[in-house]
């Protein structure tokens, strides 16, 4: 995992133009191969992403935001899969994003280290807003390894794991 500290801008450049460029390399692909379909689904499903993540900054905690857009650059064992559902805010965010990075940070170094490295894993992250409150809810499959978690409840937000059908959910949530 690369350090939050450590990724500078020009890395998350970097970064994104190679994404970028991959998806476009596989448009590509699909058109000289005259899969007009298929390259219209990725066409498509590139546009989704990218609008999902444009989005993201109406969660409005900066060290969040940037954890989830950094999440496929930090945690290369995982894919990422995000769904944003965004509502205006009337009201700053009270919760402290640096200390949900930190819980979040802490459990997917935890999650890498019990991790295949031969199995294709996908979180699939839901960001959820209204007016008042936020939701941040974090689905994958449900690891061999133990992992160490206690739920956490703090003054503005709280952290709490369930595991269902082979999958454990992280659920964070706060005002």
């Amino acid at each position: 995992m690369m350090n939050k500290s450590e990724l500078s801008v020009r890395d998350a450049m970097q970064f994104a133009r190679h994404d970028f460029l991959n998806e476009l390399q596989l448009i590509l692909m699909h058109m000289d191969l005259n899969n007009v379909p298929d390259a219209r689904r990725k066409l498509l499903e590139s546009t989704e992403r990218m609008r999902s993540d444009s989005q993201i900054s109406g969660l409005g905690m900066p060290a969040l935001e940037t954890w989830i857009l950094t999440f496929d650059w930090n945690y290369l064992a995982f894919n990422k899969h995000l769904e944003t559902k965004i509502a205006p805010r009337t009201a700053e965010r009270l919760a402290d994003d640096q200390a949900i990075v930190k819980v979040l940070d802490d459990l997917f170094q935890q999650l890498i280290n019990g991790a295949d490295p031969y199995v294709d894993y996908t979180v699939d992250i839901i960001v959820t807003t209204t007016a008042d409150g936020w939701t941040v809810t974090l689905a994958l499959p449900g690891q061999t390894a133990p992992i160490a978690w206690i739920d956490v409840i703090e003054n503005n937000w709280t952290a709490k794991m369930s595991r269902e059908n082979e999958y454990w959910t992280f659920t964070i949530r706060g005002q």
